[in-house]
């Protein structure tokens, strides 16, 4: 069995883990702003407005999240670093996705 080689240092990862927790928080506030906007209304209520950030905020957590997944459990720095992009073309063309669909509302 091979042994394990830690490579980082006690602090690494900690931003990444701040803005996690962030921007969980923040999609939980904008979540419950658009559902009780929509009850109160009773139509889409502040569509524009909140889903902008539902989306982006949405997108940066979940790909956050594969982010500290993949840094946990992928040693080999080559693969960390193809799927790294692979989460930056996905990040960028859902985030295009989502503005074309918020502008066209």
């Amino acid at each position: 069995m091979r042994q394990f080689k830690f490579n980082g240092s006690s602090d690494s990862g900690v931003f990444e883990w701040l803005l996690q927790r962030v921007s969980g928080v923040i999609l939980i506030l904008v979540i419950f702003i658009h559902f009780f906007s929509m009850l109160k209304s009773g139509d889409w209520g502040l569509k524009k407005i909140v889903l902008g950030p539902l989306f982006a905020f949405g997108i940066f957590h979940t790909l956050n999240g594969f982010k500290m997944i993949t840094d946990d459990y992928v040693s080999s720095t080559i693969w960390r670093a193809i799927i790294l992009a692979i989460y930056w073309i996905v990040g960028v063309t859902l985030t295009v996705l989502a503005l074309g669909v918020v502008s066209s509302l």
